[in-house]
């Protein structure tokens, strides 16, 4: 009888460690100078992390231009937000300044939200984000205990709007 219990109990501990090995990701995890690092090959560098006020941390990248708008071109931006240590959020934002190019900046913003996902959380973006994403429809999701949403503002002149993906 003894035996067996320690059996069970040596059992147990390995299924555990073995599926603590699948866990993604938490942000909690997150160390906030990799955070601002995760787009660089996506063309959104950061500054590195700042505290812009009292434990309010963040990085933020340049606009990332694109397409042939007049009087602005579609851009895409980058943002982490957080304490001294801690990431907190993790956000993309695309202004579609010239919807005729809309297509484009949705396609912008879906391969720099793919990459993120995977480098912060190490899991793919779902169908459903994708979709809202290419659509330009809202939507939140949760990947593990992490909150991943998709939302679209249509600016009041009516001459374009924004999408954020945000990562919490």
């Amino acid at each position: 009888m003894q035996r067996s219990v320690k059996h069970l109990i040596v059992s147990a501990i390995i299924f555990c460690l073995l599926a603590a090995g699948d866990v993604t990701a938490a942000m909690k995890d997150i160390k906030p100078s990799e955070a601002c690092n995760y787009l660089v090959s996506s063309g959104l560098s950061t500054s590195g992390w700042k505290n812009y006020y009292d434990d309010v941390y963040g990085c933020t990248s340049p606009y990332k231009e694109f397409g042939a708008g007049y009087p602005l071109k579609n851009n895409l931006a980058y943002y982490v937000e957080g304490t001294t240590k801690a990431v907190r959020e993790l956000k993309l934002v695309v202004n579609v300044n010239n919807p005729t190019e809309a297509k484009k900046a949705h396609s912008e913003l879906l391969k720099a939200a793919e990459v993120l996902v995977k480098k912060s959380l190490n899991e793919s973006l779902s169908d459903s984000i994708q979709n809202a994403i290419i659509n330009g429809k809202n939507i939140s999701s949760t990947i593990g205990d992490t909150t991943v949403e998709v939302l679209r503002d249509n600016w009041p002149t009516g001459k374009g709007y924004e999408i954020k993906v945000i990562i919490k």
